[in-house]
């Protein structure tokens, strides 16, 4: 719906988003792409080191001990792990850039400043890319949420999608993808995993929802602006312009939007403070000042920032997951199966916990987004999963028993019949073809059942020995 008068949305004094980017990490370069972000001057996030508390987040900090206290002790060691070799947890890179950049389109032409960038490195070859970006004053409410919904489009999908322009150190960027690539992570394209991604844009994962980057967005907003149900959805949809570049508001019905605010808008400070929550963006709208303002950007950059993402990792997990289980033919795949049965199990028993915050107002957000990226739901289909792969293994499994045990009956069955003693005495002396040329027919096939049953025992068991070494060494491969 087309709405004509800017006036009566809210007048936005201080705009600042973060966008994330999942993409898949090649399976043995990921040691490698760790050590190339620290050669080009990347840090190892620690909360031990407080000097980063002010470094990545523009004019604003983050308070590393509300982090650590915010989060329950079987979570820390995850989020905020002491070492960037610990493999099983979120190794976080950053780097402050602080470059002045410009966002140019047909409907909006604005500087910005790209305050730094985040490389999160996590179990599961998952990698997340965050970029922080502060807008300048001035700017309307449609202009912020513009900016926000054209930013966070990599590459331009169809024709009605209207393309920005990004310009930065007198370079310009026709896409999005390429100012993240050229630019900010020049060389390092080639450490994403592009196998999987054969019939999907460029960085995108084949079982993800929307080849866009996800927002967090924290908007400061004037005293006197009006906070309604519709300008709250704005907010949490990005309905910035049209593509007549007309203020627009994505839905019609009225009831709709009531019931869009119900689940999706968090008002525990209603009148003053919102946090909205949807599929594309997780936003704060505050009409605070002074300390408070300041204090709810720094849980936007920190706390809330960790829980989300945590979040979002398990969307990212889970789908993987269900989308490998798509990819299996169960008869033919042995090892493919068991590695997805050990992958689902690690996640369900490492990772996966159903509480991860330690104050009312965490647990509450965190049970909005878990319902708004339908985490339970998605959890509760690799759980129904697990348990058919299980049913399946058992069924192969005995059916495999059964012929080993059949071979295994039809040599002793022979050796009962005919008995060995007559070829291993002969063994045991100078044995010559001479010799062997005089056995008789029944000889000669003793002979044969002896050496054929050695033979198999030796494959059959240098064989299983080979793919317990294989898949020891791959099931911790898939996961780290």
């Amino acid at each position: 719906m087309v709405l004509n008068k800017e006036t009566d949305f809210p007048n936005v004094k201080k705009a600042k988003f973060q966008f994330i980017f999942p993409f898949m990490l090649e399976e043995h370069r990921i040691e490698e792409f760790v050590n190339r972000l620290i050669e080009k001057d990347f840090d190892f996030f620690d909360l031990n080191n407080a000097e980063q508390q002010q470094a990545y987040y523009g004019e604003s900090h983050v308070s590393h001990r509300s982090l650590e206290s915010f989060f329950l002790p079987n979570i820390e060691p995850i989020l905020f792990p002491q070492t960037d070799q610990r493999r099983e947890s979120f190794r976080r890179f950053s780097k402050r850039t602080n470059l002045t950049c410009e966002f140019s389109s047909n409907h909006l032409e604005t500087d910005f400043i790209m305050d730094s960038i985040d490389i999160f490195i996590c179990p599961f070859h998952i990698g997340l890319i965050n970029i922080r970006v502060s807008l300048p004053e001035g700017l309307s409410y449609s202009d912020v949420l513009f900016f926000g919904d054209r930013f966070r489009v990599l590459e331009q999908i169809s024709n009605n999608e209207e393309n920005a322009k990004i310009g930065c150190e007198e370079e310009t960027y026709q896409q999005v993808k390429d100012f993240i690539f050229n630019k900010l992570l020049q060389d390092m394209s080639c450490y994403i995993d592009e196998s999987k991604i054969k019939d999907t844009y460029f960085g995108s994962l084949p079982f993800f929802v929307d080849e866009r980057m996800y927002v967090f967005g924290h908007l400061s907003i004037t005293e006197d602006s009006e906070l309604s149900k519709s300008n709250l959805f704005r907010a949490g949809e990005l309905n910035g312009y049209d593509s007549s570049g007309n203020p627009y508001l994505g839905a019609l019905n009225s009831d709709y939007i009531d019931r869009y605010y119900t689940s999706h808008v968090y008002d525990r400070w209603g009148g003053e403070t919102y946090y909205v929550t949807s599929e594309n963006h997780f936003v704060c709208l505050t009409k605070t000042a002074g300390d408070m303002e300041e204090e709810l950007i720094s849980q936007m950059h920190g706390q809330l920032y960790y829980s989300l993402l945590f979040f979002f990792y398990y969307k990212i997990v889970l789908l993987k997951l269900s989308h490998q289980h798509s990819l299996i033919d169960i008869e033919k795949d042995k090892s493919r199966t068991e590695e997805l049965i050990v992958m689902i199990t690690n996640f369900s028993a490492k990772f996966y916990f159903p509480e991860v915050n330690s104050t009312t107002t965490g647990r509450e957000i965190s049970q909005m987004t878990k319902d708004i990226f339908q985490i339970e739901r998605l959890y509760q289909d690799v759980k129904e999963t697990l348990y058919d792969l299980y049913q399946s293994q058992d069924k192969l499994s005995g059916k495999r028993q059964n012929a080993l045990l059949q071979i295994l009956t039809i040599y002793t069955v022979i050796s009962g019949i005919f008995g060995m003693n007559l070829v291993i005495e002969d063994g045991k002396e100078n044995f010559s073809l001479s010799k062997f040329m005089s056995y008789t027919p029944s000889e000669l096939f003793v002979f044969f059942v002896t050496m054929s049953g050695v033979i198999i025992s030796l494959i059959i068991g240098v064989y299983f020995l080979k793919e317990w070494i294989r898949e020891h060494k791959s099931r911790n491969n898939k996961i780290f």
